[in-house]
């Protein structure tokens, strides 16, 4: 607790000279309540719970039930190349032999965003439902994992329903990376 202590001191002439007053505060009570506040909003606090984007996988299908599925037309679809280096390519509608156009970008919101929107816009005035808009996703070895989940957050920033990420590449896929230097080894989603 708070002490005070005097002293007396005396003059050369033997005279007493007026009391000094010293305070001293003994601290250790508000130390003790500091940890116990501490303590308080430690446990009295929710942690912010991690948020996980639900990726639902399709079952497995035989070779039969594989080729009855019908085939999704190509001006429906929007397929995105990941490569390394941060680096995005698109493109959509394209058979092989036939004219596209590859868009380079990154995973910037005016890149990856502004063409997704373009693609559901151009679906909705052909099919009249931008729902209708198919993305594939082909990551490649060079890409990370942060490419991915970037990717996966615009299709939910976007909307978009209907999305998958794909482990084959064809031909046009090959050219892409071989063009930009990255590796064509695919990454391989199956255990």
């Amino acid at each position: 607790m708070a002490e005070i202590n005097t002293t007396e001191v005396k003059k050369e002439g033997g005279k007493k000279r007026s009391k000094k007053a010293s305070t001293r505060v003994d601290l250790t009570a508000m130390v003790d309540l500091g940890f116990l506040l501490i303590t308080f909003f430690m446990l009295a606090t929710t942690m912010s719970k991690p948020k996980a984007m639900q990726v639902n996988k399709p079952a497995k299908l035989d070779k039969e039930e594989i080729t009855k599925l019908p085939e999704i037309p190509q001006s429906k679809t929007l397929s995105l190349v990941l490569g390394k280096n941060d680096r995005l390519y698109a493109y959509s509608g394209a058979d092989i032999g036939t004219n596209y156009q590859i868009d380079s970008m990154s995973f910037s919101r005016s890149g990856l965003r502004e063409i997704v929107r373009k693609r559901q816009n151009e679906v909705a005035q052909k099919w009249e439902d931008p729902q209708q808009l198919f993305v594939m996703i082909k990551p490649s070895a060079g890409s990370n994992y942060r490419n991915l989940v970037d990717v996966l957050d615009e299709m939910a920033i976007c909307q978009v329903s209907r999305y998958a990420i794909l482990d084959e590449f064809n031909e046009l896929d090959q050219e892409i990376l071989s063009k930009t230097g990255n590796e064509i080894a695919v990454l391989s989603w199956k255990k």
